[in-house]
């Protein structure tokens, strides 16, 4: 049976030297989800442009559910510049677009409180707007909800203050390599693993670290999957963390284990990882492939 998992914060286009392409983390989860099979949902804001109005219809074509995008009249719908090398993406993000001014609405509220899961960046909490309608949202997540924080570090966008403030409302928390140590300094957290599942009380922190696999750590020990090996040929690393966040979230709703989930979002990672862009068409036969 689907699940509701809800990704809320940043839909934008990616813009590449050669093209552009939808994404933002909280959508590239949503879509993903929504390839899973679950009722993949997004809370954003996008202009009332027609880059809003295309990027709102490409990702109901794809399955996500899109009654929750709110419309902004005076904002324009957001844009990234992406540039790749060796495989790995570098990103600029354009300031105050409508996704900085995300509303905490009603109708948008409730869809939390009923959410078998909540999904959320730090990235969209770079603004007032985006910090304050976040924290309704995860006050309004029930007990039965599962709280997922990606942390989705951007410099300079990195205040201390929401980002304790959301470890301390999450379930899971993950995070890159990279991020693990740009946080710890920027907390003055050392041990940052250890505080956020001792100190803040956290069920599980992962962290991903591309070619070379993830980690999942727990209360009752550490669990590692291996990287995957692929052709990188064929794809770029963009949005394959927020495959990762959607893979994890899919499974835990339906009680795997962490270790269980790890693997299974390490394997879907990888195959994201194998295609061009953060949502890339998957076939029901790779899924299958992958056991998922």
């Amino acid at each position: 049976m689907p699940k509701t998992i809800v990704a809320i914060g940043e839909a934008l286009w990616d813009v590449f030297p050669d093209r552009r392409l939808p994404g933002g983390a909280p959508s590239n989860v949503a879509f993903h989800t929504a390839r899973l099979g679950d009722r993949g949902v997004i809370i954003t804001r996008v202009g009332d442009d027609p880059p809003g109005i295309e990027l709102a219809a490409f990702l109901h074509e794809q399955g996500v559910v899109t009654e929750y995008i709110q419309r902004d009249a005076r904002r324009p719908t957001g844009t990234v510049m992406v540039t790749i090398e060796d495989s790995e993406p570098s990103y600029a993000i354009t300031e105050d677009v409508a996704w900085d001014h995300i509303a905490a609405e009603d109708e948008a509220r409730a869809l939390v409180r009923a959410a078998d899961a909540v999904c959320v960046g730090s990235l969209a909490q770079r603004a007032s707007y985006g910090r304050s309608a976040i924290r309704q949202f995860l006050s309004d997540a029930g007990n039965h909800t599962l709280v997922l924080f990606d942390v989705n570090l951007r410099p300079p966008f990195t205040d201390p203050g929401a980002l304790e403030a959301t470890f301390r409302r999450a379930d899971l928390v993950k995070l890159n390599e990279l991020e693990v140590t740009r946080v710890s300094r920027l907390l003055e957290k050392p041990s940052l693993l250890s505080w956020l599942l001792e100190d803040v009380g956290v069920r599980a922190v992962c962290v991903t670290r591309g070619r070379h696999g993830a980690s999942i750590s727990t209360p009752d020990g550490t669990f590692s999957a291996d990287g995957i090996s692929i052709d990188a040929s064929t794809g770029d690393a963009v949005g394959a963390g927020d495959a990762f966040t959607a893979a994890m979230a899919h499974q835990l709703v339906r009680d795997a284990t962490p270790e269980e989930a790890l693997h299974a979002a390490n394997r879907y990672a990888a195959l994201v990882a194998t295609k061009r862009g953060a949502m890339p068409d998957i076939t029901p036969d790779e899924l299958a492939e992958l056991g998922l």
